[in-house]
């Protein structure tokens, strides 16, 4: 199993939608903001092989954008769903998980 030492991680989310809500706006990034935040204070300088779930699967940075995704999908509104996380593990090496249908 990878070991990180501590989540080193950068990453990019990608919401999308076909109508904006009521004050014209897809989704309010001070909501998406702080949802992200728990996310990531839950990762961050943390030993991931003994923090859940990667206690339990590999933490590539597949599997921890998947949880990324997974997690963000609570921040989700009528209007706005999120439709990719890509997690960066250097400037060169990236992986996303997708998710957005027509």
């Amino acid at each position: 199993m990878r070991k990180y030492s501590r989540t080193q991680l950068e990453s990019a989310r990608r919401f999308g939608g076909t109508q904006l809500d009521k004050t014209g706006m897809l989704i309010d990034f001070t909501d998406l903001k702080a949802h992200l935040d728990k996310i990531m204070a839950w990762l961050d300088h943390k030993f991931l092989n003994d923090t859940a779930p990667f206690d339990k699967i590999n933490p590539t940075a597949e599997n921890i954008a998947r949880f990324i995704f997974e997690e963000l999908k609570k921040a989700q509104t009528d209007t706005a769903k999120v439709c990719e996380v890509e997690v960066w593990e250097s400037e060169t090496a990236c992986a996303a998980v997708t998710a957005c249908a027509d």
